[in-house]
């Protein structure tokens, strides 16, 4: 009875099937986080030509999220995952290609990054406006937590293999891998929903931007959210360096991504319990260690310490995503969610692509360690700024499993 409890929301049908394929594109997730590093790394680029491609994946999709939240609200918003995940595919197994058979050049993975970006920039608007509409509203935070732990789960796994394979000499194999798990996921949501009645393009544009303003708890957080990102996307571009220059290479990178997935297993499973009175304050609170990170891989840290801070930062980003997500999915009309994710996408990752181009350049000047310490001393300052915003405090739990405002609490 306890365990039907906690993993009710799987009862309901549709809700199955997006947990289904989340998790399945999860583990390709995995593999790709490992392989594509090297692929460019096994190329002969650089980490300037690693940020490039990294770059060139968040720009296109930090482009593309308004009018993907547009989109998301007046199509069916399975639909719009099934395209989604099919130019995906797509896009990875080109990649994989190429790759493969020798011919890959740095210009090419940055042409397939934003082919790549350009669809993974619908994702999130558009799952932040399908979920609360396929799973009952007292089963919300439980389907938040468990699509997390299932990406969580199938995380460890994938860079586990991704690892594997790139060690084998095979980066490009995995890429493969991934592109696979993109069309098994289109094939599992390609089930028929119902869309609304368009209204004029910027009509949307304008309504979901007015409602963003009203939204006070998001937007005056979400531009501190976006300065943080921006330093933090250093560690993705030089943390495999670090593994390169001083550990083992690819099998250490591949441990501290398993071990950051290994602790989302445990924040996943944490937040199917987890309750806080102050529940967006909270998912805050429990993101510092993962500012914690880029200090760690500057210090050089024994493996043994990078693998048990990775960790902790893993518990606490599940336990923030689901808290975030839920707040987000009951404070925001139905009919403007997707608009309104589009926006907060956006301004959370809109810097990660500067963060991603110059961590390259910036290390070469400056060195590696410097750099690293510049993205903590950065994400701390952001995290002081965003902890200090009242509206961070406002949200309570209220009764029904529902959170209310300050307000709404004090009426």
């Amino acid at each position: 009875m306890e365990l039907h409890g906690r993993l009710g929301a799987l009862a309901e049908r549709n809700f199955r099937l997006v947990f289904s394929s989340t998790s399945i594109s999860a583990f390709g997730d995995g593999v790709s986080i490992v392989a594509l590093a090297f692929a460019v790394l096994h190329i002969g680029g650089s980490a300037t030509a690693l940020g490039l491609v990294i770059a060139a994946r968040q720009a296109a999709a930090a482009g593309i999220t308004i009018a993907a939240g547009v989109w998301a609200d007046r199509l069916p918003r399975h639909l719009v995952l099934v395209a989604a995940a099919t130019v995906q595919g797509a896009a990875q197994a080109l990649t994989g290609a190429l790759v493969i058979s020798g011919r890959a050049e740095v210009w090419m993975l940055v042409v397939l990054a934003v082919a790549y970006g350009l669809a993974d920039g619908f994702v999130l608007p558009t799952s932040q406006g399908l979920i609360p509409a396929i799973v009952s509203a007292t089963r919300l935070q439980q389907a938040n937590a468990l699509l997390g732990l299932s990406r969580s789960v199938l995380g460890v796994v994938g860079p586990a293999i991704g690892g594997v394979l790139v060690a084998a000499g095979s980066p490009g194999g995995a890429l493969l891998v991934d592109a696979a798990t993109f069309f098994v996921a289109a094939i599992l949501l390609s089930k028929r929903a119902d869309g609304v009645e368009p209204e004029p393009f910027l009509d949307e544009v304008r309504e979901g931007w007015n409602e963003f303003r009203r939204q006070t708890w998001i937007w005056t957080t979400i531009v501190f959210f976006g300065i943080g990102n921006c330093a933090a996307a250093s560690t993705f571009v030089l943390g495999p360096l670090v593994a390169e220059q001083q550990y083992s290479g690819a099998s250490t990178w591949a441990w501290l991504v398993s071990s950051f997935g290994a602790g989302t297993i445990v924040g996943g499973l944490v937040a199917l319990r987890f309750r806080p009175r102050r529940p967006l304050a909270a998912s805050c609170l429990v993101t510092i260690p993962w500012m914690l990170q880029p200090l760690a891989l500057g210090l050089y840290l024994p493996v043994q310490l990078l693998v048990m801070i990775s960790v902790l930062a893993g518990v606490g980003l599940a336990v923030h995503l689901a808290l975030w997500f839920t707040v987000f999915q009951q404070q925001v009309p139905e009919e403007s969610r997707s608009r309104v994710s589009s926006y907060d996408s956006l301004f959370s990752f809109v810097l990660m692509p500067v963060g991603s181009a110059i961590a390259g350049p910036v290390s070469a000047a400056i060195g590696i360690p410097a750099t690293l310490f510049a993205d903590f001393a950065i994400q701390v300052g952001c995290f002081a700024v965003i902890i200090g915003q009242p509206s961070v405090w406002a949200i309570r739990a209220g009764s029904g499993g529902g959170w209310q405002t300050g307000a709404e609490a004090a009426a």
